[in-house]
């Protein structure tokens, strides 16, 4: 007899509730025995209904956001809110783009700014959104109650702690991180670079943390103490006032400035505070009507401190005061790096590959700095520790059968998860071929681990190694432009059945390998541009096409 799962107030009649508790209890291991009748009821009732897969055809980070809303248009609140997110499923808000729509539409998050990748278009789409919230009367429910969308990769996992299989977990995730201790930071690029490119290496050793190639890692950063203290500086503060963190403890103004909330951007609660705190009428104006809609964009290459700068009359009279204002910031968030190493290649190791962020803002001679990459790069020395978590992918992994070919293209930090692939594919002597497409703007001095690859090359891991090195010649040259030379080859590499992956900026470069590599199949495949998409599509839908991108 299965274990009830549904309410009796479940919107199904009897013979419904009960296959779908039988079919619950047995997705969960709860079922404890089956006798004939329920056997008989689940036989009948199962054609009728079916369990259907939600359908989001608005999924995809190549659509522009009008396209998707245009798709979403008719579907419940929730979903609009998930086509506005960027489609990449990074995990660096915390969510999936789906379950970070529900937490909004279900009003267990207020945060409107957490989609990193979508930056301010998908922030004042959300904005305009919640603004114009429809009645919740008019829908009924936010999900279809037979409607199941569960990841392949949750299914899996399901299926594996049924039949005994799962792992006990970890003591260390999001919520618990692991403090791991730095063993190397390195410079990948040279000096001459027009980037700054740094190796990290992790210790796990002690953690119980485990990580499959593909997956990423994700960091607790800190700001910079710099930043912190001219901040402070400016409130006229001590650094001792007491402030209550996100989590709710409560801490030192400058240990919460440092450790808890986002200081190099502004939340809409933020200017709100600071709107109170303004003795100037016209400047309490202009803060109140910057946290309800940022028209000229004023607030994306401005920091908490450019703020207070521009905004002289905001002043904090008290530690109260001191403390309220810090409390209303955004809370900082892990940031989520691919992994570039293999458990195989570096046991109790794990190895990152940073991108790191500086820039000047006009008329300002303070240099801005990237939060996560210039604290692992610069203020983390060998010895020192740093929070960590692994988040998995969601199916970005090399393929299951060794002897299947792989295609990857990773031009700059893309590269990190294809280190890992080829690592893997080494220390599990697997004998599918690969073939790899890197690039970066100068080969003498922007060709991360050049030593690596060119082994690889060399002793045959690497059947292929494409370069696109872009400011080496008077025409600029990517990654993509190299697929396309080399179409044919691809094609036939397609047609054997390699899977294809990418890695990177998913704005501009993921976008134009994603079209090269339609335009490829349409060219040498005979197929008009419908229906090369849809091969393409059908490729994903495989498992064929893997994306990492943000």
């Amino acid at each position: 007899m299965s274990i009830p799962i549904l309410p009796s107030s479940a919107p199904f009649s009897d013979d419904q509730r009960a296959w779908l508790n039988g079919f619950f209890a047995g997705l969960l291991g709860l079922d404890s025995s089956a006798n004939t009748e329920s056997s008989t009821r689940l036989a009948e009732t199962a054609p009728a209904i079916a369990i259907e897969t939600e359908d989001f055809p608005w999924h995809d980070a190549n659509l522009p956001l009008e396209e998707r809303m245009q798709l979403a248009e008719a579907k419940p609140f929730a979903r609009q809110l998930m086509a506005a997110m960027a489609q990449l499923d990074c995990g660096t808000c915390g969510y999936l783009c789906q379950t970070y729509g529900e937490a909004i539409a279900e009003g267990r998050d207020t945060d409107l700014k957490k989609c990193t990748p979508g930056g301010g278009e998908t922030m004042k789409k959300l904005k305009q959104l919640v603004a114009n919230r429809p009645d919740e009367s008019a829908e009924s429910s936010t999900l279809n109650p037979t409607e199941v969308a569960l990841q392949p990769a949750q299914i899996e996992r399901d299926q594996s702690a049924k039949n005994g299989l799962k792992k006990p977990p970890c003591a260390y995730d999001k919520t618990h991180p692991f403090p791991a201790t730095v063993l190397e930071v390195a410079p990948l690029t040279r000096k001459d670079s027009a980037k700054d490119v740094q190796f990290v290496s992790l210790d796990l050793r002690g953690s119980g943390l485990e990580y499959e190639v593909g997956d990423v890692l994700g960091v607790y950063p800190e700001n910079c103490g710099e930043l912190v203290e001219l901040l402070l500086e400016r409130l006229e503060a001590t650094g001792e006032e007491p402030v209550s963190t996100p989590e709710g403890s409560v801490v030192p103004a400058r240990i919460a400035l440092q450790k808890a909330y986002v200081i190099n951007s502004c939340s809409d609660e933020w200017l709100q505070t600071c709107s109170h705190l303004a003795s100037d009428p016209a400047e309490l104006s202009k803060l109140a009507e910057l946290a309800q809609d940022d028209r000229e964009n004023y607030l994306e290459s401005r920091d908490v401190l450019d703020i207070l700068d521009d905004f002289p009359s905001v002043r904090a009279s008290n530690r109260s005061e001191i403390g309220q204002l810090i409390s209303s910031l955004s809370a900082l968030r892990p940031r989520l790096y691919s992994i570039s190493s293999s458990l195989r290649a570096h046991p109790e190791q794990v190895h990152l590959t940073i991108g790191v962020v500086r820039y000047e803002r006009d008329g300002c001679e303070r240099t801005r700095k990237g939060v996560a990459s210039t604290f692992l790069s610069e203020r983390l020395k060998p010895g020192m520790r740093a929070g960590v978590f692994v988040q998995q992918s969601h199916g970005f992994r090399p393929p299951v059968n060794p002897e299947t070919p792989m295609i990857m293209v990773g031009p700059g930090t893309g590269i990190a998860p294809f280190r890992a692939f080829l690592q893997e594919r080494a220390a599990t002597n697997a004998t599918g071929k690969n073939w790899l497409f890197f690039g970066d703007q100068r080969e003498a001095s922007d060709f991360l681990f050049r030593h690596e690859l060119i082994e690889y090359s060399n002793c045959g891991l690497l059947t292929r190694l494409d370069t696109a090195f872009s400011r080496d010649q008077s025409e600029k040259i990517y990654v993509q432009h190299r697929m396309t030379q080399n179409g044919m080859e691809m094609w036939q590499w397609l047609q054997s059945g390699a899977h294809f992956y990418v890695c990177g900026d998913a704005r501009r470069m993921a976008k134009d390998v994603d079209s090269a590599l339609q335009e490829i199949v349409a060219e040498h495949g005979k197929m008009n541009a419908e229906d090369a998409k849809s091969y393409v599509a059908q490729m994903a839908r495989e498992g064929r096409y893997g994306r990492d991108v943000y």
